[in-house]
């Protein structure tokens, strides 16, 4: 005998448009929970990053005083750029960020333009200006890259660059502003037409012509800043990050510790003398031990300049 079976039709159960939304609304909750969290460590990533960066400045800046006997000059001002066939000391134009290139593997980078024409090496120096280091550069701020030239003077010894390579430290100069222009033409620096000051008064590691050895650090180098990150403006025109990175001494490169300069994150004020940072917590710097640390923003002002002046007699515990 034939059985014969009979099926039910079981039809598939679809999503209701409300289970669809609370399903999309819980995805939401989840994203938003996890969002804060993957910032926070990309932020640490970049930190650390920072942090590093400046380490390897201070062992740069450390080989070159193991090579020359001294720190390298801060330059003779921000009109003046690199020059590859002027050494490291005070007759180097440029900044410490060109003079330290051979000890963070940009050695090629600082020879370029040697003994070439005067026309060739103004060529090959905006061409230097437009070569981005990544020792110098703070992810937290900005990208690794090239960003507009805004100096309201010309380079002296380069050709005009439209955009170039910003540094995002500065070394430390004391807390005393001290520092001009330099000299009009590489002939005024060299026949006796410019009138070089001693800068007796600078207190810092760096400044115009400086070349400064560990043995004058009187307050320990552990007590001492070299060099740290650099406070800028957000938005608008900022004199301090307006020019680029291995020019001679000025705010593009280097910063000030007096009282009336504290520790201040990156705002919409100007603060193109100031030392801070893109960091929400602090700013990093490498003390002249060679030491990375982070300030926060609520150190003593008294305490930051001390660490900004290498021989006032103030030690900070």
């Amino acid at each position: 005998m034939l059985n014969v079976r009979t099926h039910r039709n079981h039809p598939s159960r679809a999503f209701t448009l409300v289970e669809l939304l609370v399903v999309i609304a819980i995805v939401g909750i989840l994203v938003a929970l996890l969002l804060p969290a993957v910032q926070a460590a990309r932020e640490a990533a970049r930190r650390a990053a920072c942090q590093n960066n400046l380490h390897q400045v201070a062992t740069a800046m450390h080989s070159h005083h193991s090579a020359r006997r001294h720190f390298p000059s801060g330059g003779w001002g921000y009109v003046w750029t690199g020059d590859p066939d002027r050494g490291s000391g005070r007759q180097q134009p440029g900044g410490w960020a060109f003079s330290i290139l051979p000890y963070v593997e940009q050695a090629t980078l600082k020879q370029l333009g040697k003994g070439h024409s005067l026309s060739e090496k103004r060529r090959l120096a905006a061409l230097v200006a437009e070569t981005p280091v990544a020792s110098l550069n703070c992810p937290s701020r900005r990208s690794l890259g090239l960003y507009p030239y805004g100096g309201s003077h010309e380079v002296r010894n380069a050709e005009p660059t439209e955009s170039v390579f910003k540094t995002d430290y500065a070394a430390s100069a004391g807390d005393i502003v001290v520092g001009d222009l330099g000299p009009e033409t590489l002939a005024d620096a060299e026949n006796g037409a410019y009138d070089w000051r001693d800068y007796d008064e600078a207190t810092g590691i760096f400044y115009p012509r400086s070349e400064v050895k560990i043995s004058r650090i009187s307050d320990g180098s552990s007590q001492t800043y070299l060099v740290g990150e650099k406070r800028c403006l957000v938005n608008g025109y900022d004199w301090g990050d307006d020019q680029h990175a291995f020019l001679g001494h000025g705010n593009d490169t280097a910063r000030y510790t007096s009282l009336d300069l504290p520790l201040a994150v990156d705002g919409e004020e100007r603060g193109h003398k100031q030392f801070g940072s893109a960091h929400a917590s602090g700013c990093y710097f490498a003390f002249a031990d060679g030491a990375v640390k982070l300030m926060t923003y609520d150190l003593d002002p008294e305490v930051h300049r001390r660490y900004g002046n290498r021989s006032d007699g103030d030690i900070t515990q």
